[in-house]
């Protein structure tokens, strides 16, 4: 749902939760990654301005989702430039250059947007001096920083391993690294 700045509140369905917000322009690109290692492209202005209190636009449907494939993560970008972190279940990390999603058509969707060989746990456009915190289903944790690996330039490279993992081991969660006062805070274990 696209919405002027004026409107209050957003009005969801029972169930449905913001997981995006973010101030841009009607000629940023929106890039929606799936969990079927797809992403589908679209300009901010594709979609309707509307009040707070309108439901906007289902991304599923506008864009043409195929049948049960579930939105993953949504990058916004006006030029394409930085990197795209992929996180896998296995502890594996992608980092793709952005500009591997460029096309020069007004293609809307591109296959092969990340690997599949492992379940993709969080993806982000990292912004410069980010680090996350990685958790493993055996409760061990690790601050990474997306500066200590290369970037690759297929989009659907495996990446590298960053955390190594036990036996029927797997990443559970990743979260950015919230920095405050000199400190670094990051959410307890639940």
């Amino acid at each position: 749902c696209i919405r002027d700045r004026m409107s209050s509140v957003q009005k969801l369905k029972e169930g449905d939760t913001v997981v995006l917000q973010a101030e841009t322009t009607n000629r940023a690109e929106l890039l929606f990654f799936t969990d079927r290692a797809q992403v589908y492209k679209a300009k901010v202005s594709d979609f309707s301005e509307t009040k707070a209190s309108a439901m906007g636009d289902f991304v599923a449907s506008k864009l043409g989702f195929e049948e049960g494939e579930r939105l993953a993560g949504t990058v916004i970008t006006l030029d394409y430039k930085g990197d795209v972190l992929f996180f896998f279940e296995n502890g594996k990390v992608s980092k793709v250059p952005m500009n591997s999603y460029e096309t020069k058509t007004n293609r809307k969707k591109l296959q092969k947007a990340y690997s599949d060989k492992s379940p993709l746990v969080y993806l982000a456009a990292p912004a410069e001096g980010s680090e996350y915190v990685l958790t493993s289903s055996q409760k061990r944790k690790l601050i990474f920083n997306p500066d200590m690996i290369a970037a690759k330039a297929t989009r659907d490279n495996q990446g590298v391993a960053v955390l190594t993992l036990k036996k029927n081991g797997f990443v559970e969660k990743v979260e950015p690294l919230k920095k405050k006062s000199g400190w670094m805070t990051w959410p307890l274990i639940r």
